[in-house]
């Protein structure tokens, strides 16, 4: 003997009961709404500190050193007799390996220095690079290049 279906009967359509869904909502707004703090952050504790004067000395700690206003720095690049000649802010240089320590001490004081290269037009592409890539292992990241009209 068959056994009878229960899905021979009326089918009726699928509702979905609004009132329980808009009851959740409106329960979880109001939660969130008294557990919400709309008071302001106290960012100044109240304290009570005594108003003796002692007769030790207080010590100051150490004001740190003003801050040291730079020029930018201008590294000119020449070529002398089929060589490259330096100049770091108007003082001639006599190899790379001085401009790179002129640039490291900068570096040491002052790191966020703009650096303004200012080759001749009669310098190679190469002396220009090398002297940019000293800027570069010092530290310096604002490098310019200046060209004359």
């Amino acid at each position: 003997m068959k056994r009878p279906s229960i899905f021979n009967g009326t089918r009726r359509e699928l509702e979905i009961k609004m009132t329980p869904m808009i009851d959740v909502v409106f329960l979880l707004l109001v939660f969130f709404v008294w557990t919400a703090s709309f008071h302001a952050v106290e960012y100044l504790l109240p304290s009570s500190l005594s108003q003796q004067q002692g007769t030790a000395q207080t010590i100051n700690p150490e004001e740190p050193p003003p801050e040291i206003e730079f020029e930018d720095i201008v590294v000119r690049i020449a070529y002398v007799d089929n060589q490259p000649a330096w100049s770091v802010n108007g003082q001639p240089v006599q190899s790379l390996t001085e401009v790179r320590d002129r640039l490291a001490l900068v570096a040491d004081i002052k790191i966020d220095s703009p650096v303004i290269l200012h080759p001749d037009e009669s310098v190679p592409v190469g002396n220009v690079i090398d002297v940019y890539d000293a800027t570069r292992m010092a530290g310096f990241t604002q490098i310019q290049f200046a060209i004359a009209e």
